[in-house]
């Protein structure tokens, strides 16, 4: 989730103040459990040092990055603030399952590419562009892995029809939506846009059991495939 939205923005616009943010964005993403501890009035002394390095090596990192590109990147930022809010509560009370907290997250985390590629020089559209299709991505293969969990756990029919509902969705979602976005930047945007249509037939087959490794290494290679494919797409 936190992944892809960084490499992406590091492709995008490779510039310090991007890696600085991406950094900044690590730590504060590693600083989840111990404050998380620390909120629920787990305040052993080691729970409070790592709560306080990792706020400390964020400050850094946003501090230098503010130093670099100066204030344009706070605008996505300041959008995502709700995400972000709704995301670290539901992490406090352990609702972190749900596919709506799961997108908002996705939301969020998309919006540290939208502010690393503004870090790096691109303009606020741009940013929202990149913010939108890195959400569709993310939040597509979030419904298709809940989908795909589910079947695996024996759930309800009436339950996977229920997740079946946000897969298609979703995945609509993202192959309109790079239409729309992408079409007219040429060839990288054709193919991406070609692209969205197999994960959604990836995403909508029937269900058969895989061994970890094969689905680990399938699911991994389409991933970085999805990547360097919207990367180029979405390139200046």
């Amino acid at each position: 989730m936190l992944g892809l939205p960084m490499l992406l923005g590091l492709l995008l616009r490779p510039a310090a103040a991007a890696l600085c943010l991406a950094l900044a964005a690590l730590a504060l993403f590693l600083a989840r459990p111990p404050l998380r501890r620390v909120f629920l009035g787990q305040r052993d002394a080691a729970q409070v040092r790592a709560l306080l390095l990792f706020l400390a090596l964020a400050t850094a990192g946003g501090s230098a990055a503010l130093g670099l590109a100066g204030p344009r990147f706070l605008v996505p930022l300041a959008a995502i603030a709700p995400l972000v809010g709704l995301a670290l509560w539901a992490d406090t009370r352990r609702a972190v399952r749900s596919l709506d907290v799961e997108l908002a997250a996705q939301g969020a985390f998309a919006g540290l590419a939208a502010a690393m590629v503004v870090a790096g020089g691109a303009s606020q559209p741009e940013a929202l562009r990149v913010w939108a299709l890195a959400t569709l991505v993310g939040g597509a293969n979030l419904a298709h892995v809940r989908r795909f969990l589910g079947h695996a756990h024996g759930l309800s029919a009436a339950e996977l029809r229920r997740r079946a509902l946000p897969v298609h969705v979703l995945h609509l979602l993202l192959a309109g939506t790079s239409a729309l976005l992408l079409l007219p930047r040429g060839p990288a945007g054709l193919l991406w846009t070609a692209w969205t249509g197999l994960l959604y037939l990836r995403a909508v087959q029937p269900w058969r059991p895989l061994p970890a490794r094969t689905l680990g290494w399938r699911e991994g290679g389409l991933s970085v495939g999805s990547l360097l494919l919207l990367w180029r797409a979405l390139a200046p």
